[in-house]
């Protein structure tokens, strides 16, 4: 029984496991030229999915948590696609489009605002900005850019 039972797992332990599916990451569509006082706009391409369990959230940070860094914008509000709740962070660190629910959603386009309330002239690259949690495949990142300019 032991040889059997050791066989079997031998077994089951050496077939390949399936990889788990995952969705491609988020991308920025639009990167606006801000100057410090200036509020503008860009847009984030979420992509579909095809349903599972639990919560199924997208997010952009200007500040990440845990971290000090602070590029100098702020996100004060989320236009989300259908059926999402937009969320905006304490002191405007992020925005998030969420919902639960097992019902699968075609790609759609959140709408991000943002203000410059200090940003350095040139490219801020904040490179895990996007992201998503995906309850039943996990979370995936991706960056943004933003453009600052002085007087």
């Amino acid at each position: 029984m032991r040889t059997h039972l050791a066989l079997v797992l031998a077994v089951a332990l050496s077939l390949p496991v399936a990889a788990q599916p995952t969705l491609p990451p988020m991308q920025q569509l639009d990167y606006p030229v801000l100057a410090v006082g200036d509020t503008g706009q860009f847009r984030v391409q979420i992509p579909a999915y095809a349903g599972g369990q639990g919560r199924v959230s997208y997010a952009a940070h200007a500040l990440m948590p845990g971290s000090s860094v602070d590029l100098g914008y702020r996100f004060t509000a989320a236009e989300c696609g259908e059926g999402f709740t937009p969320y905006v962070h304490y002191n405007d660190r992020g925005v998030v489009c969420s919902r639960f629910g097992e019902a699968p959603h075609a790609a759609f386009e959140m709408v991000v605002t943002v203000r410059n309330v200090g940003a350095a002239e040139g490219e801020a690259l904040m490179p895990e900005g996007l992201g998503y949690l995906v309850y039943d495949l996990g979370s995936v990142t991706a960056p943004w850019r933003l453009y600052g300019v002085r007087p």
